[in-house]
Formats: C-alpha cells, sequence, structure tokens
C-alpha cells in the first residue's frame, strides 16, 4: 500500500504520529475548526430609478444591436440562398400580382428597423423604469425581497 493512504498508519510513511488536539482546544480556539460558508441575509427595499435606466438602456441597446446585425447577415445569406425570391414568387401567386413585379424592398426595411429599433429601446427602457417604480412601492408597503448570499457551496 503506498503511503498517506487512508488505513496505512503515519508510521510506516516515514511521518511521525501526532495526536489531534484534544477537544477543548477546538472550543477554545476558532481558527482550528474547518471554516463553513458565511451566509448572510440580504433584503432588497429599493432600487434606484437612475441606475435602472442606464442598465436597461444599455441592455435594451445592445440587444437591438445585435438583432439588427444578426437580422441583416440571415437576410442577405437568405436572399443569396434564393428563399426571399421563392417567398415573393409565393406572395405573386396568392396574391394574383404580375410574375417578378412583386419584391421586397431591402433597403427600406434596414432603414425602418434601424429607425423604429431606438425608439423601442427608449420605451422598453421606460417601461423598465416604471416597473422598477413599482417595485419600489410594493417593497416600501410590503418589506422587500429576502435574498440570502452564500460565500461557499
Amino acid at each position: 500500500m503506498m503511503p498517506g493512504v487512508r488505513g496505512v498508519p503515519a508510521e510506516s510513511a516515514g511521518r511521525p504520529v501526532t495526536a489531534p488536539p484534544p477537544l477543548g482546544d477546538w472550543l477554545r480556539d476558532p481558527d482550528v475548526l474547518p471554516k463553513r460558508p458565511e451566509r448572510r441575509m440580504v433584503i432588497f427595499r429599493r432600487i434606484d430609478l437612475w441606475s435602472a435606466l442606464k442598465i436597461s438602456l444599455a441592455l435594451y441597446f445592445s440587444v437591438f444591436l445585435v438583432s439588427l446585425t444578426g437580422g441583416t447577415v440571415l437576410w442577405v445569406a437568405l436572399r443569396h440562398a434564393g428563399v426571399i425570391g421563392n417567398i415573393e414568387n409565393l406572395i405573386e401567386d396568392l396574391g394574383g400580382y404580375v410574375p417578378h413585379s412583386y419584391h421586397f424592398k431591402d433597403w427600406f426595411m434596414l432603414r425602418m428597423a434601424a429607425v423604429i429599433g431606438p425608439i423601442v429601446v427608449v420605451l422598453a427602457s421606460l417601461a423598465t423604469v416604471a416597473g422598477v417604480a413599482v417595485f419600489n412601492l410594493m417593497a416600501r408597503l410590503l418589506g422587500g425581497i429576502e435574498v440570502t448570499v452564500s460565500d461557499g457551496d
């Protein structure tokens, strides 16, 4: 058996045997005891409206940029793959249009998304701030939200 493995005495590993400190020493010296993760109770009673506005503007604007970029890349890929042309042909067939007369206005749609997107970002941020204001009022009436925070597993 290998030294230091459970069941092998320390004498056979070449180390001296040391007895653990008596139980009384453990009670007197808190550094000897194994550390437990520290737990604290935190109560959220108020969220600053200005902070909520800044965070929500940053979050919604980043979502808008990612969506606009991803949508543009996807649209260009679908246009080059012929999927958008097939959809235009389907609309022509179902709507009774003259063949090859119906086309999506790609750049117009991109411009409208770029104009309407920031408006939606501002409105969603204002809605978030309104929700935070309602939370602050309800927390004042009911006492807030109690959260347990732990330092370990």
